[in-house]
């Protein structure tokens, strides 16, 4: 099989190093391009049956890549439910091998066959010996070939990548599942050869101090002479108007030196955080001497003059505290069916990042490479990192343990210099043997100071954490799902506990699939999903309906999301949260949580700015005691400013309106003129409003604001108390049974209205939320994601309401009841349409019309009973409901038979 990539060789690499650029001595030798390749699902070098290394390979294959870019494997017949499709599964060994010509001057010279991200083990052969094998998930592969190859030849270097799980490790970490970037196999970003001096830089790592603006380098230096050395390190720091030399002294007899040297930057170096992500750039230039050999290397690393510790409740950057705001990052990346390797797309994501208010990236059971670094650093975002742990990956064994050890330790080499890398974790929501997790994190700790270590999310504790990541505390839970119609309530006092705390994966809430985004999918994955439910949706007869339900219930979800985060920001002892997640989670069964799609793209329904107003470094916030009120009655509310900015505020004046759905200002005040600290929650004020003069009902905002450029507002409702409801005459029932004198008003072609007891109704349990996460892995009741609601029909006159679900529904949709409309005519819209899960498409509702029996029927499963002086907004609804019964626009068109409307009924506890 030949795969028609390219047709032309590229042999003879040798031609190539002079011409690439070196530092000092050192020469980089891309290796990208075509090389010959070959599938290997027998596994013939396990069985010991002619290992494709012995023979020219006879297909071809351009790296970087990955075999599904090339159609490689088994071609999917499948449309996978609970994930997205691969279009090509490939998981076996496979071999790419290229001829390379080492140039004679490279006699003497340490060579180094260097690739950035393999998946998962790396085997490499010069010729037909084998030189070593490697199996890091998180970082770069590096085999020597020095004593494999002879300067001045050409050598057959052959690869085998075998992708199959190497250890018996969680299937769904995201470093290697196929539920959000796919088990490829291929090599990515950087592959070269590295030829360097015999002694040279093997590792430089640098630690700031924050006290007294220096940064120690910490040298290694490798000596495979055989020889002793000795010679000087060169090293220059530059950067925002810093320029500092030193010299240092090196020399050693053994194969290693360690060196450590200081270099002070001066009392008015910047420091790096978010809101001044300052970097800086150490050059380390190494002239040796070893007998007659002179030797040199150069090696530089950014950094930022940052120190992270532990505080009681927070964590603390250059000694504040700070408070993050956080995404869970899942490796979710469909164009390409794995992590980008680049500068550009990753400079995307963190600008995105900080564009929707956020200061944080938690990266779920897996590590991002260089560039999602690189680029953390310049936007000034704080990075936690995992380890592929998940789940019972601590439960003993001791060759995974192993490599769980080998991991952390590279990883924290790899990447431990930069700034943005602030917290790390051994894995999600880890269960098993805790002794090797606290051993994990003791040695974590005890290796590199410039992080703060946590044993796991969401589970035990370990004597050695310096943060925690949970949904609930000794003291009770610091999760939020979901919000309330009340802001008075927060998460600060089950948050203050002895390390800091951050809450997770908060939010969760499902939206309807926008089936548009089908067409996005170009790359080695489909949504296939999407097409089974969109299929299922047009066979039930709504297809028409799936933008609509795709508006409502995503407003609603940025409702919860306000709402979350409004709480989480309340709680002034919580360390912060990760949202779960700002883009949507494409495995797992499929949860589409997110305002921004897989793909990073919005999806339209909040903007940047409006999200900003209620998830930003500084936020207004109230507290009050419910959504909807009554006339006369007086809205009260404690005011709270939100400060984690760099900056306090000198005599800042708050300002409030309240207005109407027009924007006329029917209230405005002023909070006492006050200076506000930052790095903490503030009460600023309380507002009283009384409301005595404003007819509902309607829906009100109140809005505060400080300048031009911070607000934040909410939704209020006003409703008149209607103390006369549901009162029947001649021309209209209302009554709680379908009975013998519902039907004879009917049949005489009066009007009906239907208001059954929610026990007494055959359905579902109606609740305000959409469904957590997403129905397919969490198949719970009722399995609905919000409302749409139908707010043109004139029912809703007398009614506030868009199309979707906001706070003043609350009452109504917690004592309701969903019923089955699917058996009902396809014509039947109910007014009040519960959106069901994706994955069952069924019609659903809580109120609709019809005509029945020759009369006119309005049907509404809610309680009328319980509580109804403290519930305004269902007298209100009922209220609409009188008016619009009595009306000529009640004129339903959709006939339905008066058995069908029994059939969802307990007529006297008897169905």
């Amino acid at each position: 099989m030949k795969h028609r990539i390219v047709k032309k060789w590229l042999l003879a690499l040798g031609l190539l190093a002079a011409s690439l650029p070196g530092t000092a001595r050192t020469r980089e030798v891309d290796l990208s391009g075509v090389w010959r390749f070959q599938t290997d699902v027998m596994d013939f070098r396990r069985g010991s049956l002619s290992p494709r290394y012995n023979h020219p390979l006879q297909d071809s294959i351009v790296l970087p890549g990955i075999t599904d870019d090339y159609r490689i494997g088994y071609e999917s017949p499948y449309r996978h439910v609970d994930r997205l499709t691969r279009l090509y599964e490939y998981m076996a060994p496979a071999w790419y091998q290229r001829d390379i010509e080492f140039p004679a001057e490279w006699a003497g010279k340490r060579i180094l066959l260097c690739f950035e991200r393999v998946h998962w083990l790396s085997s490499v052969w010069v010729d037909t010996r084998e030189v070593s094998r490697c199996d890091y998930v998180s970082v770069p592969h590096v085999h020597d070939l020095t004593d494999f190859v002879t300067p001045g030849k050409t050598h057959r270097i052959t690869l085998c990548i075998d992708n199959r799980y190497q250890y018996d490790t969680h299937k769904w970490d995201h470093a290697h599942t196929e539920f959000t970037q796919i088990n490829w196999n291929g090599i990515l970003g950087e592959m070269k050869l590295l030829v360097m001096d015999p002694v040279h830089i093997d590792d430089m790592q640098l630690f700031p101090r924050v006290a007294d603006r220096s940064v120690e380098m910490r040298l290694t230096v490798a000596n495979t002479t055989g020889k002793p050395f000795r010679g000087k390190a060169l090293v220059t720091v530059s950067g925002n108007g810093v320029e500092v030399e030193r010299e240092f002294p090196v020399s050693g007899d053994g194969p290693e030196l360690r060196l450590a040297g200081e270099l002070s930057l001066g009392d008015d170096a910047p420091l790096w955080d978010e809101f001044s992500p300052r970097l800086y750039t150490l050059r380390c230039r190494l002239l040796t001497q070893a007998g007659p050999e002179s030797c040199e290397d150069e090696r530089s690393v950014t950094f930022g003059l940052r120190e992270v510790a532990q505080g009681r409740n927070h964590i603390l950057l250059n000694g504040h505290p700070i408070h993050l705001r956080g995404t869970v990052e899942n490796a979710v990346f469909p164009k390409t069916g794995h992590a980008p390797l680049g500068d550009d797309e990753w400079g995307r994501i963190m600008s995105i990042v900080r564009e929707y208010g956020l200061n944080h990236v938690r990266f779920h059971s897996w590590c991002p490479p260089r560039a999602a670094f690189r680029m953390a650093d310049r936007y000034g975002v704080y990075l936690e990192v995992e380890m592929p742990m998940w789940g019972k990956d601590a439960e003993p064994d001791s060759a995974r343990y192993d490599f769980f050890r080998r991991e952390m330790r590279a990883i924290l080499k790899e990447y431990g210099n930069h700034p943005s890398f602030l917290l790390f974790c051994n894995g999600n929501e880890i269960t098993g043997n805790f002794d090797f997790i606290e051993e994990l994190t003791a040695s974590g700790r005890a290796l590199d100071p410039r992080h703060l270590f946590s044993g796991s999310t969401a589970r035990t504790r370990v004597p050695s954490d310096q943060y925690y990541v949970s949904q609930q505390t000794n003291k009770g839970p610091v999760k939020v799902y979901e919000g309330r119609p009340t802001t008075d309530w927060d998460r600060s006092a089950e948050s203050d506990v002895d390390v800091p705390v951050l809450s997770h994966e908060s939010g969760q809430r499902c939206i309807y699939p926008d089936f548009r985004e089908i067409e996005k999918f170009t790359g080695p994955v489909r949504a296939r999903n999407f097409e089974l439910w969109r299929e299922m949706l047009e066979q039930n007869g709504m297809l028409d309906q799936a933008y609509d339900f795709f508006r409502a219930s995503g407003a609603l979800t940025v409702v919860e999301y306000k709402a979350v985060i409004e709480a989480l920001l309340r709680s002034s002892k919580s360390a912060g949260f990760q949202l779960l997640s700002l883009n949507d989670f494409p495995g797992q069964g499929y949860a589409p949580v997110g305002v921004l799609d897989p793909f990073w793209d919005s999806k339209g329904l909040v903007t940047p700015e409006e999200w900003r107003s209620f998830c930003a470094p500084t936020v207004l916030l109230l507290r009050y005691p419910k959504s909807s009120w009554y006339e006369g009655e007086t809205f009260t509310a404690k005011a709270e400013v939100y400060n984690f900015s760099d900056s306090e505020w000198k005599r800042a004046r708050i300002r409030w309106s309240l207005l109407d759905d027009a924007g006329h200002r029917l209230a405005q005040g002023a909070l006492k003129t006050q200076d506000i600290a930052n790095r903490g929650v503030f009460p600023v004020g309380e507002l009283s409003i009384p409301l005595g003069k404003i007819r509902g009902p309607q829906r009100l905002t109140l809005r505060m604001e400080v300048g031009e450029t911070l607000a934040n507002s909410w939704n209020l409702w006003v409703f008149p108390r209607n103390e006369s409801l549901m009162q029947s005459d001649d021309e209209v029932l209302y009554t709680r049974m379908f009975d013998d004198e519902a039907e004879r008003r009917l049949a005489a072609g009066k009007t009906v209205v239907l208001l059954p007891s929610p026990s007494r109704v055959e359905g579902r349990r109606s609740t305000f939320h959409n469904h957590f996460w997403n129905p397919i892995m969490f198949a719970w009741a009722p399995k609905t994601i919000g409302c749409l609601i139908h707010a043109g029909n004139p029912v809703f006159d007398d009614f506030p309401t868009s199309y979707h679900t906001d706070w003043q529904w609350w009452d109504i949709l917690e004592n309701a009841r969903v019923v089955d409309l699917q058996d009902a005519p396809r014509a039947l819209r109910p007014f009040i349409q519960v959106i069901d899960s994706f994955d069952s498409n069924r019609k659903l509702g809580i109120g609709f019309e019809a005509r029945v029996g020759g009369g006119k029927l309005l049907f509404l499963a809610v309680d009328t009973q319980r509580k109804m002086d403290e519930r305004p907004a269902t007298r209100q609804l009922l209220a609409s409901v009188d008016r619009y019964v009595h009306s000529d626009q009640f004129n339903p068109q959709v006939a339905l038979d008066g058995a069908f409307v029994r059939s969802f009924l307990h007529q006297n506890g008897k169905k």
